[in-house]
């Protein structure tokens, strides 16, 4: 018994290619019917207008060629020719236009044979004339070349006509017929359109439809933690339903699984939770602590400094003028010192544990000289000598910490130029911001490290005391990093440059209401 070969069964996308395939052979042989009815209606309408174009040159050729002969009866004398071979050169270039139109070199070569016309028409013109200029009006010389002329150029000229006429006809109603085929095409095609749509609709789209619905129900009841519809057919959409049933099984697996994970992950986290709540509280007791501290300690410093202030002021009123000189100059330090305290007990008392520079207007050239006078017996003792050369320039930012940062970097110069070193303060407005340059003698740094030395706790290697030699303990490493936080917290920059010595660029910006001349 043979075993019967089960029925062909297209699947889905079989179907939708074939589909699309038919769509796609009605659109083609649409768009080819179009485009060549397009062609031939345009070429055959070409040569009728240019058969046209020919006759309508031929008459006027006529027409000049009588005005010609005409005006020679009546005045006795040869008018201008200039409208006849103006008209003779217009149909020659219709007739070359015609020849180089042609389909095939058969038809050009034919067409080349009926364009010897308007030669002949010109050969006959020139004929007349040259006759005519030597006869006298009224001469029988004169009555014979016009009798010859006019035998011979209108005949040639009225078969020419004739000819092209027939061939304007013949193009039209090459043009007539064509469109009857067209027309016919163009209603099959019409025809063919909506029905090749309606059977694939029934064919292919419907049931196509019902199957999605299915899947949606399907996709829903997944969703829903449900199994799927059974599978039905045997395309890809059935094949997706068997699939969407071992996923929903595989789902309900994992989903157990889950479950115990999670709850296990729920202890972990608690556990995790309550770490981080005592850890957070031991955090905040160290903050407090911090804060409690440094408190404490500003409290502890600020009753000495006031008696040492105190003493100032009263040791200024010494009659002795190196004395009170040198009381002014602890005054003056002291009240530095009292100025940190006070910063030191405000970062204490913050919220965030930051210390906010005031932004007010500076003149930086006094900053700069007030740093230089405090660090004066600095520099006399390392052997160094500075000048500052600052135009007046007022930027945004706070005139104590300022201060510092340029008392800072004379403290630096003081431990690393080196006795004899000179140190120069110069700078000029550019662009509304204020460039200073801080630059010195000294042996300088080579450009990879001098950008390490704003890290903090960093120091150069060649620290020297007053005497010229290395010095002990030459400074913990935080003056260039201080300088740095205090430049950017006033919204400007300080940067190393390239150059002999050591040399740094401040930029901060000027203040608003100044108008400084760019340079």
């Amino acid at each position: 018994m043979t075993r019967r070969r089960p029925p062909l069964r297209l699947g889905l996308r079989a179907r939708l290619a074939l589909g699309a395939l038919l769509l796609a052979l009605l659109a083609v042989a649409a768009a080819g019917m179009a485009a060549y009815g397009f062609s031939r209606t345009r070429a055959l309408a070409a040569e009728a207008m240019a058969a046209q174009h020919r006759i309508e040159a031929y008459a006027t050729l006529s027409m000049r060629a009588n005005e010609w002969m005409l005006g020679w009866l009546t005045t006795g004398q040869r008018p201008g020719d200039a409208a006849v071979i103006g008209a003779l050169d217009v149909l020659d270039r219709l007739v070359a236009e015609d020849v180089a139109a042609a389909p095939d070199e058969v038809e050009a070569t034919r067409r080349a044979r009926q364009s010897m016309a308007p030669a002949r028409l010109r050969a006959q013109f020139r004929q007349l004339d040259a006759a005519l200029a030597l006869a006298t009006p009224g001469s029988s010389a004169a009555e014979a070349a016009l009798a010859f002329y006019a035998a011979q150029a209108p005949g040639v000229a009225a078969a020419q006509i004739e000819q092209e006429v027939r061939r304007r006809d013949q193009a039209l109603s090459a043009m007539e017929a064509l469109r009857r085929p067209l027309l016919s095409a163009a209603i099959a095609v019409a025809l063919a359109a909506p029905l090749l749509l309606l059977a694939l609709y029934f064919w292919l789209f419907r049931p196509l439809f019902a199957r999605l619905g299915q899947a949606t129900a399907s996709a829903e009841a997944l969703v829903q933690g449900a199994l799927p519809e059974q599978a039905r057919g045997h395309d890809e959409l059935g094949l997706m339903f068997a699939r969407l049933r071992q996923i929903s099984a595989r789902i309900d697996r994992r989903r157990a699984r889950l479950a115990q994970d999670f709850g296990r992950l729920e202890g972990i986290v608690e556990g995790r939770t309550a770490e981080l709540s005592a850890a957070n509280a031991r955090l905040a007791g160290i903050d407090s602590a911090r804060r409690r501290f440094f408190a404490d300690v500003g409290h502890e410093l600020r009753t000495p400094l006031t008696v040492i202030l105190g003493e100032a002021e009263l040791g200024e009123a010494s009659p002795d003028p190196a004395a009170r000189a040198a009381f002014a100059t602890i005054r003056a330090r002291a009240q530095r010192l009292f100025r940190r305290i006070e910063d030191i007990l405000r970062i204490a008392r913050s919220e965030s544990g930051h210390l906010d520079l005031a932004q007010d207007r500076v003149d930086l050239a006094q900053a700069a000289t007030a740093a230089l006078a405090d660090l004066a017996p600095v520099l006399k003792r390392a052997g160094v000598t500075a000048r500052v050369d600052l135009p007046p320039l007022s930027v945004r930012g706070d005139a104590d910490w300022l201060r510092q940062v340029f008392a800072g970097l004379f403290e630096n110069a003081a431990k690393y130029a080196g006795r004899g070193a000179e140190i120069s303060v110069t700078g000029a407005a550019v662009d509304h911001r204020a460039s200073v340059l801080i630059a010195d003698t000294g042996p300088g740094l080579p450009p990879d490290q001098a950008e390490r030395l704003f890290a903090r706790f960093a120091r150069g290697s060649a620290a020297v005391d007053g005497f010229g030699g290395p010095a002990a303990g030459a400074g913990f490493g935080v003056g260039l990093a201080l300088a740095r936080w205090v430049a950017e917290a006033s919204d400007g920059r300080l940067m190393p440059e390239p150059g002999p010595g050591f040399r740094l660029r401040l930029d901060l910006p000027l203040w608003k209401e100044e108008a400084w001349p760019v340079s």
